[in-house]
């Protein structure tokens, strides 16, 4: 996997000058990065300069050796390329080109032919039919879709598109990334070898993995019991009906992998098998920004009895705990609360609570030995001459100041339109969920993610 991630000289064979062609958008991403230490050469049948940059007619011209060659002709061209690769020992090839197996057999059966030259070779292969690859740590886009903020966050993906689609929900909510990697229709590469690199790479801190089909199910399993005590891996699976299992198989030209037994695995190896879409970037937020409780015990307040209301219904749909408060910490919140205000979990400070008030408190709840999750509820009021992020900004405070040792769940209720939200997260490089669901299910993953690393540590004794 190194020669994929971290090549020292690359080749783009498909290189063009044409702003309409994938060949010129995964050049211009490559070279996009002016601080590269990186080599990089281009391929192309006409002799042109791109970016600067001379071209090569064949791989083989170049006077150096090859560690990453991307390809980016029409299928029928492909092998061609291959055997010019096997010759210039290439260590290692990513095919973007579609038009394989995710078409005709006779797609597969090229496939099939490639695949086995390239083993015989020694040389590994991600592709065909992907958007190609990215390691953010080196500034290196090897693909033709967005380069996402630099983070701790690593995507394996089989769907190049709904890859693009995470990244710019990633980007939205400010989530880094470290690695990504799209394997298209996987005729070598698979999805444990990426996740093996992953395990051992510094750079990430949590996998995510979007897939349809598991080709050995087996080494897919003993991979991820690998991988989840030390990150944790969320996995979002297509093809989970009879007409996804038949879209999967267009799609990629590889049959759909049963659902239930994928979930047992997953369920059963520590992972989170993520039902949903929007449940994706709600549980990468959650381990992106926030450490892992120590306990289960959750601390609500809010400015709106409503919103409060509405996330207690959902804490109980996934079981989680609103702890009593203790005298002590009822104490110690009293002196910041109106008197009119009822001293229960959940605090319901009144529609005219401010930023003075959301900060007391969510301070006085993230230093009591009796709370483990705080979640900061709000509407945010047009009355009173309150400001749109003071809230926010109350509950950042507290948490700063507490040094970031819970999770400090903001819950700014229907909020996301509101740009200062948004640049309140990115220059505080915290996150907010914007409806009851969302922040219950946060609470939820990394409860369980604390309940898998105290069930793996008691088995250790």
């Amino acid at each position: 996997m190194e020669y994929f991630f971290n090549p020292k000289k690359i080749v783009v064979v498909g290189a063009t000058a044409n702003p309409r062609k994938f060949g010129n958008v995964v050049t211009s991403n490559i070279l996009s990065n002016k601080e590269r230490d990186y080599i990089v050469y281009l391929v192309s049948l006409k002799k042109q300069k791109i970016n600067g940059l001379g071209t090569y007619e064949s791989i083989l011209d170049i006077p150096d050796s090859i560690d990453l060659a991307i390809i980016l002709v029409p299928a029928p061209a492909v092998e061609e390329i291959i055997d010019s690769c096997i010759k210039k020992a290439v260590k290692g090839i990513i095919i973007v080109s579609g038009g394989f197996g995710e078409i005709n057999e006779t797609g597969k059966i090229l496939e099939r032919r490639i695949a086995n030259k390239c083993k015989q070779a020694g040389i590994r292969v991600i592709g065909p039919n992907c958007v190609g690859i990215q390691n953010l740590d080196i500034g290196l886009n090897a693909s033709f879709i967005l380069t996402p903020p630099k983070g701790k966050v690593s995507f394996i993906t089989q769907s190049g598109s709904f890859g693009a689609a995470v990244l710019y929900a990633m980007n939205n909510e400010h989530l880094g990334c470290s690695k990504f990697a799209n394997l298209g229709n996987m005729i070598d590469v698979s999805y444990s070898e990426v996740l093996d690199y992953l395990n051992k790479d510094p750079n990430t801190d949590v996998i995510c993995m979007y897939l349809e089909s598991v080709a050995d199910g087996r080494d897919f399993f003993s991979s991820i019991k690998q991988v989840i005590p030390n990150k944790p891996i969320l996995v979002l699976k297509g093809g989970r009906t009879v007409t996804g299992m038949s879209a999967a198989s267009s799609h990629t030209g590889s049959l759909s992998t049963n659902y239930q037994l994928l979930k047992s695995a997953v369920d059963q190896a520590g992972g989170h098998m993520i039902e949903y879409i929007a449940d994706y970037t709600t549980a990468l937020k959650a381990f992106a920004y926030f450490p892992i409780p120590q306990g289960n015990r959750i601390g609500v307040m809010t400015n709106s009895g409503g919103s409060s209301v509405l996330f207690s219904d959902q804490a109980e749909r996934f079981g989680l705990n609103i702890t009593e408060f203790s005298d002590e910490l009822i104490e110690r919140i009293r002196p910041h609360v109106i008197p009119l205000v009822k001293m229960v979990n959940p605090l319901d400070m009144i529609a005219g609570a401010r930023e003075e008030q959301y900060y007391h408190v969510a301070k006085a709840m993230l230093e009591s030995k009796d709370i483990d999750i705080v979640v900061g509820c709000c509407v945010i009021t047009p009355f009173l001459e309150i400001q749109w992020d003071e809230h926010y900004r109350g509950m950042i405070r507290a948490w700063n100041e507490t040094g970031r040792k819970k999770p400090m769940i903001p819950l700014l209720v229907f909020a996301d339109s509101f740009p200062q939200i948004h640049a309140l997260s990115e220059k505080e490089k915290i996150t907010a969920f914007y409806t009851p669901y969302q922040a219950a299910y946060a609470c939820k993953v990394l409860i369980d993610r604390m309940n898998y690393l105290k069930k793996i540590h008691e088995d250790k004794k």
